[in-house]
């Protein structure tokens, strides 16, 4: 493929179908002396007609050539939440993201929902409700304050996001929905954790 090419895709930056432009590429045949040790694989630098941000895209050839192969965005490296949260959890969050990447933000909007019941689940929450789950997360002391208002507002989002109202959710909601979903995984299964080893390396 040249380098002056153009190559339809989403912009992984703006997010925007366009035609972006092939800028360089590099192959490798996957082999390490005589022995091949990975199938190979293509690099792609492309650049944004829209934003003019550059992207990264990688292909594998397994025996077809690369066009067999769909393209997977390396940089900029899509978001991973920690894998100190249970994977049953990340598996929630990661379809969350998906949904937001593919633009259905409703639906992102449901799954982050998911996130937070199984978040209660996890932590042992008995309540049949997610909204007195939430709060039993509150009185256990596992949430403060703020991360209570931002759970209950994800449930309110989740709820609305549920039920047909005729009403799309925004993309800007969506991802603020995400991201105030890692943070609460993040404070309940990293920095607590994190915390409680500090506080007893200081202790000791």
């Amino acid at each position: 493929m040249a380098s002056n090419s153009q190559l339809s895709v989403v912009c992984a930056n703006c997010h925007e179908p366009v035609a972006a432009s092939v800028r360089g590429e590099a192959v490798w045949d996957g082999r390490e002396g005589e022995d091949l040790v990975n199938p190979p694989v293509e690099w792609r630098l492309i650049q944004c007609t829209n934003c003019w941000q550059p992207s990264v895209l990688v292909r594998e050839d397994y025996g077809r050539g690369f066009d067999d192969d769909d393209s997977v965005v390396v940089y900029p490296a899509p978001p991973q939440i920690s894998r100190n949260v249970p994977q049953p959890l990340r598996r929630e969050w990661e379809e969350a993201r998906i949904c937001l990447e593919a633009k259905a933000y409703t639906a992102c909007g449901v799954m982050v929902r998911r996130t937070l019941e199984g978040t209660c689940k996890d932590q042992g929450v008995k309540a049949k409700t997610l909204a007195r789950g939430l709060q039993e997360l509150r009185d256990k002391e596992l949430v403060d304050g703020t991360l209570a208002e931002w759970a209950d507002a994800l449930r309110v989002l989740g709820n609305k996001s549920a039920h047909f109202t005729g009403t799309e959710l925004s993309r800007d909601d969506a991802e603020d929905s995400l991201a105030f979903a890692e943070a609460l995984l993040d404070h309940l299964y990293v920095l607590r954790k994190r915390f409680a080893e500090f506080k007893s390396r200081i202790d000791t």
